[in-house]
């Protein structure tokens, strides 16, 4: 049996009162298509494609409502867990004054609070249930499993999106990506899936400024964060690894975070993936309340971080990223109306042809 949604008025209405901008008709017409699925007798298969940016998970958000009073239990799959913890917080912001159990689940939570949230999913206490790999994990039984949702796609296999879908009993699912990918691959790709399109940004974002400048030149930068600081704006420092590697001589965020906490002070954080779910949580939380202006990262950060104050991603060694990645981490600025730069920084002897492309 597929579980048939309505629209829950009420709490889709106390949502988007919430949300302090006005939904894009873009938004508004894929929430009707997705909400017109939901309401049939047969599982939803959708795929949303909307640019980085565009408020996917506001439109997800949204949709997954309408479960909540039906005693039914959404399944949010992300791939990182920076962005798990992301949504976790936005979620309970959201649904504050509403009474509805969010738990999340990623493969960091310490062994006997894990037991406890897995007892939750179990009993059905738990309604939203936000993870990583971990919610698919065969320990993980769910007990009213009605809708599933997965975050940027194509970092999941195949494998592990039945896996999940498994867990409930013929579930709707909407999965969403930020890849730009033509409909004939599309349907390739993910065979007979409906397909829905966000093709506008939020009123009033500008065109994000890219350059590139040679790692000779990087002195340059330190005047904009200086700039950033004294305006209490946000800036991304994205480094390629953690610790220094000599055979790779790659810039790591360690030493990067060393030299510029001597200049900038206590405005300057770290995050990487060696850190644990607290740690991390504690940083991000920090990084958004502007008692840190500058946060020295690794590429975790690449996926779904909303700091609608970063104005400034500068990505050292940029050379050596995916053109994907490049797309992704430069998406994490230009998340409001306020005017933002990509730099991007190079060593200048190893630039090839391929990447001065990019």
């Amino acid at each position: 049996i597929c579980h048939k949604i309505e629209v829950n008025k009420k709490i889709k209405k106390e949502i988007i009162s919430k949300i302090p901008f006005n939904l894009t008709e873009s938004q508004l017409r894929v929430i009707k298509e997705i909400e017109d699925d939901l309401n049939k007798e047969t599982p939803m298969s959708r795929l949303l494609h909307g640019d980085v940016g565009s408020g996917k998970t506001i439109v997800a958000l949204i949709t997954l409502a309408n479960v909540l009073k039906k005693e039914m239990q959404v399944a949010l799959m992300v791939p990182t867990e920076i962005l798990a913890i992301q949504h976790y917080n936005y979620f309970c912001n959201l649904f504050k004054n509403i009474e509805i159990k969010t738990v999340l689940l990623t493969s960091k939570i310490k062994k006997n609070e894990k037991e406890n949230i897995s007892k939750q999913i179990e009993s059905g206490t738990a309604q939203i249930i936000i993870g990583t790999h971990s919610i698919f994990q065969k320990n993980i039984n769910f007990k009213k499993l009605s809708y599933i949702i997965i975050d940027e796609q194509h970092r999941f296999g195949v494998h592990q999106k039945f896996q999940l879908s498994a867990k409930g009993c013929n579930p709707h699912i909407l999965v969403m990506t930020a890849t730009p990918i033509p409909r004939t691959l599309a349907l390739t790709m993910y065979g007979n899936m409906n397909i829905s399109k966000i093709n506008e940004l939020p009123a009033k974002r500008k065109k994000i400024e890219t350059i590139a400048i040679p790692s000779n030149k990087i002195s340059k930068i330190n005047n904009s964060l200086k700039n950033i600081i004294n305006k209490k704006l946000n800036a991304f420092w994205i480094c390629p690894l953690i610790e220094d590697s000599e055979k790779l001589d790659l810039t790591a965020a360690t030493s990067r975070y060393e030299k510029l906490k001597k200049m900038f002070g206590n405005n300057v954080g770290i995050i990487h993936g060696k850190m644990d779910i607290e740690e991390k949580k504690k940083i991000i939380n920090k990084f958004k309340s502007k008692e840190i202006l500058i946060l020295v990262s690794t590429t975790i950060i690449e996926v779904g971080i909303d700091v609608p104050d970063a104005t400034i991603m500068i990505i050292e060694e940029s050379n050596r990223f995916g053109l994907s990645q490049l797309h992704q981490l430069r998406g994490r600025v230009g998340r409001s109306e306020k005017k933002s730069t990509c730099v991007l920084v190079y060593k200048e002897n190893n630039l090839n042809e391929f990447s001065r492309k990019r």
